[in-house]
């Protein structure tokens, strides 16, 4: 690759670089959430799917009167492709048990003809009233839209969502159950895979980087290039840049 090849990908690493570095000052991540397109599957008039994302609340989406679909969604697009660090899903002060068994997923691009959703997180059990939880997604994975599914009824006041900008080639691609075994750049032990990825992006000579998830934290090896030796290694997932 030659340096002209090279220049948007270090004004990216850059822009990123700099990025976490003011985040990391005020608590992680920006919500990227905040004031984006909503829609559901269907709405109270006064309850809009927007009302989850206006940084309020006390206002909230629901379902209209009448019988009900059998599955129920809620979903923002981000407008861009993010990484997906956690999603903060806050409840309304009424009917603490219905917000419950609900599923979040993530959907890819608008660019492709069949979007790709993945599963972000099942959360099982009950958010009570006025509650915030945090929940975090079982994988490194990008998204533009962020989708909240359940069975009947759906209602919440506010969504918010932490993630980190991918940016042009700068998005890995996950391939489960390989291990690389070249001499890593770095190796080190963090809280998450999202930090793997995070401490590669920092990394200019950094292409690829593989994980090993214990009860309590994740190896992370950082690697040069996108070619070397390989083996089936089901403890392990590999990630590399996108072409």
């Amino acid at each position: 690759m030659g340096s002209q090849d090279m220049e948007p990908l270090r004004k990216c690493v850059f822009l990123v670089m700099t990025f976490l570095g003011m985040l990391r000052t005020v608590d992680g991540f920006k919500n990227v959430a905040l004031g984006k397109p909503a829609s559901m599957n269907a709405y109270r008039e006064g309850n809009p799917p927007s009302a989850a994302v206006d940084g309020d609340n006390t206002t909230f989406i629901h379902l209209p009167s009448g019988p009900l679909a059998p599955i129920s969604w809620w979903e923002v697009d981000l407008l861009r492709t993010y990484y997906i660090v956690s999603v903060s899903i806050t409840n309304r002060g009424c009917c603490d048990t219905r917000l419950r068994n609900f599923t979040i997923d993530l959907i890819s691009d608008h660019l492709s003809a069949s979007p790709t959703t993945r599963l972000c997180h099942f959360y099982p059990g009950s958010i009570g009233k006025y509650v915030t939880e945090v929940i975090a997604c079982d994988d490194l994975l990008t998204a533009q839209k962020v989708r909240v599914t359940k069975k009947g009824h759906l209602d919440f006041s506010e969504v918010s969502i932490k993630a980190l900008p991918a940016c042009g080639g700068l998005q890995f691609t996950l391939n489960l159950g390989i291990r690389r075994l070249d001499t890593a750049l770095r190796q080190l032990v963090v809280d998450s895979t999202t930090m793997c990825a995070i401490h590669c992006r920092e990394e200019i000579d950094c292409d690829a980087f593989q994980t090993l998830t214990s009860a309590t934290n994740v190896t992370c090896q950082l690697l040069v290039g996108q070619n070397g030796n390989t083996v089936t290694d089901n403890n392990w997932k590999y990630y590399h840049l996108a072409e």
